[in-house]
């Protein structure tokens, strides 16, 4: 079960592996060798899909893709009252079944997180007025192999409302709670060993904690990020800033650091920890006066090693990509509308690769009438548009290698988008954007092939007519540097889609 978060070296070839074919020739048909020849020179790309069988779902189940383990595949289904583990062989097809047993109370699971040769559950359960948390370990067999108490919640009158963050090599867990609107609780969890780290109450004042909380990330050491972004607005762009309050093994108090971005306006910023190079990357896009568009998108590094360190980094969109991508007004008025930054990959020599998309979404009453002066009759509905992908990669000296507008228009209604939008696989030499063409019982699937050079190649890759799928492609899972495994729900049954390059 490798995960792949770099991209970019360059000293990695495409393989070829994918344009061999298993055919004897023979020297007089000279018509099967123009062919042979005609495939190898073409970018084809060569893909084996295989489903599984239905996975019944309740209503309340909420279900995760483990991940690969040798020639098996695991899929967790948990609600309040259980969790089950599945057991999938390499043809899909359902071995076995069995109920994880967990405390016989009322429990809620905070996260499960798998790792080399088993996965471990974090859950919390109530008792005697009392709340606990603890953390099982269990065999890729479902055996229960280790267990510890982690936290104590006394005399609670209610259950805490637990959030997780998994580190990137998934060996370190930070569980936290909001208390009282006025701290932060955090625990540090040793997944490796099943240990607590360390744990910390961090002060919050909750009015001000709730608009500019940014996100917390913990790194590969143990170490938290928590970011925090205060006066993001143009009364207040000399005092525009980040608040980073650090802390992790062998520190006596949180440390914090504030970091100017004085005469910046963002319209949003995701944030990342780079390990190789110990430093938290952020990726934004740039606001215009009025918010509505973005002129262009900036990054930056805070390194760990060296407190005062910082470098920002401007890349205004092209008039070719405004022109693209934006409405008629784009190009006048120098920036993209319904921008949104879906993921940053980051590149073995410090730069980044940065993945956005297009989307919008419209609320409106079908029955024509307007809620301006109060509530109408009729149905309130929800229209969703995921539109055309734009990538970008670029070094750590402000240097853009390569970048692409990638064409794509989804439509979807009161389905909160789920089935929209696309998945990002990454191997050594090249990465691949999957999605849907169409959100419809009967779609076909894409995907774009972009090398490290830029070079972008769309395939089809599977119809979906008659095969009673709808596919999730925002809950795949890579389970190998070419294997993918991505989740189908319809009619209450769960399906995995196996899908091999």
């Amino acid at each position: 079960m490798s995960t792949i978060n770099h991209f970019g070296d360059k000293q990695l070839t495409i393989d070829m592996r994918n344009l061999t074919m298993n055919i004897s020739l023979r020297p007089w048909n000279p018509l099967i060798l123009s062919f042979i020849l005609l495939w190898l020179v073409l970018p084809v790309l060569a893909q084996r899909v295989t489903v599984s069988e239905g996975i019944s779902l309740r209503k309340d189940d909420y279900y995760q893709i483990l991940g690969r383990y040798n020639d098996r595949y695991l899929v967790s289904t948990d609600n309040d009252y259980s969790l089950e583990l599945t057991c999938l062989d390499e043809k899909m097809r359902v071995l076995w079944t069995k109920d994880l047993e967990l405390d016989k109370r009322l429990t809620q699971v905070i996260g499960i997180i798998p790792q080399a040769q088993s996965f471990v559950v974090l859950y919390q359960y109530h008792r005697k007025g009392d709340h606990f948390m603890k953390a099982h370990r269990y065999t890729t067999d479902g055996l229960l192999s280790d267990s510890i108490t982690l936290s104590t919640y006394k005399e609670s009158f209610y259950t805490p409302d637990s959030r997780i963050e998994i580190s990137e090599d998934k060996t370190k867990a930070l569980v936290y709670q909001i208390e009282k609107q006025a701290w932060m609780e955090i625990l540090c969890i040793d997944l490796t060993s099943l240990s607590q780290l360390w744990e910390a109450r961090v002060s919050i004042d909750a009015f001000s904690f709730f608009k500019e909380f940014r996100t917390l990330i913990v790194d590969n050491a143990g170490k938290m990020h928590l970011v925090m972004e205060k006066d993001n607005r143009r009364s207040r762009l000399d005092d525009h800033s980040l608040e980073l309050i650090e802390y992790g093994p062998g520190m006596i108090s949180p440390l914090t650091r504030t970091v100017s971005l004085r005469d910046l306006l963002s319209r949003q910023i995701h944030f990342t920890y780079d390990n190789r190079h110990d430093r938290l990357v952020g990726v934004g896009l740039e606001a215009d006066r009025d918010r509505d568009r973005s002129p262009g998108y900036f990054y930056f590094y805070v390194s760990d090693q060296a407190l005062d360190s910082f470098k920002l980094i401007h890349q205004p969109f092209s008039d070719a990509v405004l022109g693209r991508m934006g409405d008629a007004n784009s190009i006048n008025e120098k920036g993209l509308e319904d921008l949104e930054i879906l993921q940053v990959l980051l590149r073995e020599d410090g730069g980044v690769v940065i993945l956005m998309e297009e989307s919008r979404k419209y609320e409106r009453n079908i029955s024509g009438q307007n809620f301006q002066f109060g509530p109408g009759s009729g149905r309130f509905t929800v229209d969703y548009y995921y539109e055309d992908l734009y990538i970008t990669s670029m070094g750590e000296d402000a240097s853009q290698d390569w970048h692409a507008v990638l064409p794509k228009k989804q439509y979807s209604q009161d389905d909160d988008g789920l089935f929209s939008s696309c998945y990002l696989m990454t191997a050594p030499d090249q990465i691949r954007l999957i999605f849907n063409d169409e959100i419809a019982y009967e779609n076909t699937v894409s995907a774009y092939q972009v090398d490290w050079q830029g070079e972008v190649v769309r395939n089809s890759i599977l119809s979906t007519d008659y095969q009673k799928l709808k596919i999730i492609f925002r809950e795949a899972v890579q389970t190998g540097v070419y294997e993918l495994l991505v989740p189908s729900e319809r009619s209450n049954k769960l399906k995995i889609v196996r899908i091999e390059f």
